[in-house]
């Protein structure tokens, strides 16, 4: 028969635990929210400023030719740093859930432990369709940047050619942050019980 201090500690255990899994939850719901908004909110930000390019006088196209692309870098590697991060805390969740289950001795909590889609996709089924969009939506948005670069009369005659380069070099850059995404796993904390 255990003891009222062994069965106190198990009840503290448990509740930090739930403590824990509550606020990786709130962490989770947060992450899920901004994959949610980014592709509507920026992807429209960005479209509405590509298509006002050709209304300004011929520094100001350049310069939104080179912003435009610029910063589709910083939207794949955030939205990519989302949905890992977002992996990471579903992940957790299952873990914790797993130490809860073992505690208690039976299968009381297991929504991610046991969902469908668990380890088939970094991030879930939401971050994979967001990424999957941000990938598409960078192509579309490269390639109308490029239309427009290579169309436009620049001051410069060595601009048009190197714009293609530019956007090459940028296309590049978005390739690495998507590959290290898929090759993402989760690697859970050690226990630090062991050690002295």
């Amino acid at each position: 028969m255990p003891s009222q201090a062994t069965t106190s500690c198990n009840q503290l255990a448990l509740e930090a635990m739930l403590v824990e899994y509550e606020a990786v939850y709130r962490l989770a719901e947060f992450r899920l929210g901004a994959l949610d908004r980014r592709i509507p909110l920026i992807g429209g930000v960005l479209t509405g400023f590509l298509s006002a390019i050709p209304m300004l006088p011929g520094v100001s196209q350049v310069l939104g030719l080179l912003a435009i692309p610029v910063s589709l870098i910083w939207l794949v590697r955030t939205t990519v740093t989302h949905a890992q991060s977002f992996e990471d805390a579903i992940r957790a969740i299952e873990v914790i859930e797993m130490r809860i289950n073992d505690e208690l001795g039976d299968q009381i909590l297991s929504f991610q432990s046991t969902h469908p889609s668990r380890g088939r996709s970094v991030g879930g089924r939401t971050g994979s369709e967001t990424v999957s969009a941000l990938v598409i939506f960078s192509c579309l948005l490269l390639g109308m940047s490029l239309w427009m670069g290579t169309g436009i009369k620049a001051e410069f005659r060595w601009f048009n050619s190197a714009y293609s380069v530019f956007v090459a070099c940028i296309s590049v850059a978005l390739i690495r942050p998507v590959w290290r995404w898929r090759k993402y796993r989760y690697q859970a904390r050690q226990s630090r019980q062991g050690e002295t």
